[in-house]
């Protein structure tokens, strides 16, 4: 679904389940007797956009890994719901049978996985709908330790686009690099001379000063760091009179009831690190039915 980061995803389980189960679940072993078995489903407590479905073959297949006292899982899955489907509070989006340790081992780790990647994907649905077609919405690297694939894999599942994935696959310029190199042109002419071919040079300015700086470069984008939409109303018109190339790029405390107006002023990407670093998680349950 949407290149699904398995690798990584399988690392972050192993971690998670190894963080969780410890030593052994030793609720589970006082009060299930051996061979007890059950039923379960997962439910949805609200209306949002589901992600993290790939992730449950994953949790339940590396439990004997993890716990080898519980032995192979053999937890079968059912999925009802695949990752970026509409689900609203009620729609059973997974079945589950299999030995009760099992389900219960891997409970809350697939389920902090499912409700926090399909919170990043409901926000990036919302925001991209509010952006409209003209605008891309895009995540940033402010994403969970050890979680950057998966989060931008959710953004991708909601609808939303990746700015790039770390340090290494894009140039981006921002405030310190253009103080280091005394100014964001010298620091662009810098990165623009050496840059690996096909690398993308992005760079941020914080005023129509700078901006105009850079109007004969052959730049990416140029990030419009907490302009007003008035403001980048007049940026897009200064680059369209000097016929540049580059797009235009808005962030710093972008809300969703601005992001409109950004769009409308021609914004063609607007990056918020709120998508991954502040999004709700969708509530969702799983609940044990019996053998």
């Amino acid at each position: 679904m949407l290149d699904f980061p398995e690798a990584a995803a399988g690392r972050i389980v192993r971690l998670a389940l190894e963080e969780d189960i410890g030593t052994g679940d030793l609720t589970s072993r006082l009060v299930l007797p051996p061979g007890h078995r059950s039923r379960a489903r997962v439910v949805a407590k609200q209306e949002g956009t589901l992600c993290g479905m790939s992730l449950a073959r994953l949790v339940f297949s590396e439990l004997g890994a993890v716990d080898p006292v519980a032995g192979a899982p053999d937890v079968e899955l059912s999925v009802m719901r695949q990752d970026g489907s509409g689900v609203v509070a009620g729609d059973e989006v997974l079945s589950l049978e299999g030995p009760t340790r099992a389900i219960l081992e891997g409970e809350r780790v697939f389920l902090n996985f499912a409700q926090h990647l399909s919170g990043v994907a409901t926000q990036a649905r919302i925001h991209q709908a509010v952006a409209g077609p003209t605008c891309r919405v895009l995540d940033t690297r402010k994403t969970s330790p050890g979680q950057r694939e998966l989060e931008k894999w959710a953004i991708r599942v909601g609808g939303g686009s990746n700015h790039r994935m770390g340090l290494w696959d894009a140039v981006l310029i921002k405030e310190n690099h253009a103080q280091a190199a005394g100014g964001v042109r010298p620091a662009a002419m810098l990165a623009l001379g050496s840059r690996p071919a096909g690398a993308d040079v992005i760079v941020e300015v914080r005023s129509l000063a700078e901006f105009e700086t850079l109007l004969d470069l052959p730049l990416t984008r140029v990030l419009l760091d907490h302009f007003t939409p008035g403001d980048v109303s007049r940026a897009v018109s200064l680059r369209n009179a000097g016929a540049a190339s580059f797009s235009l790029e808005v962030s710093g405390e972008l809300r969703l009831d601005t992001l409109g107006a950004y769009a409308a002023a021609g914004a063609e990407f607007a990056s918020l690190g709120a998508l991954t670093h502040s999004a709700p998680p969708l509530d969702l349950s799983l609940l044990l039915e019996g053998t």
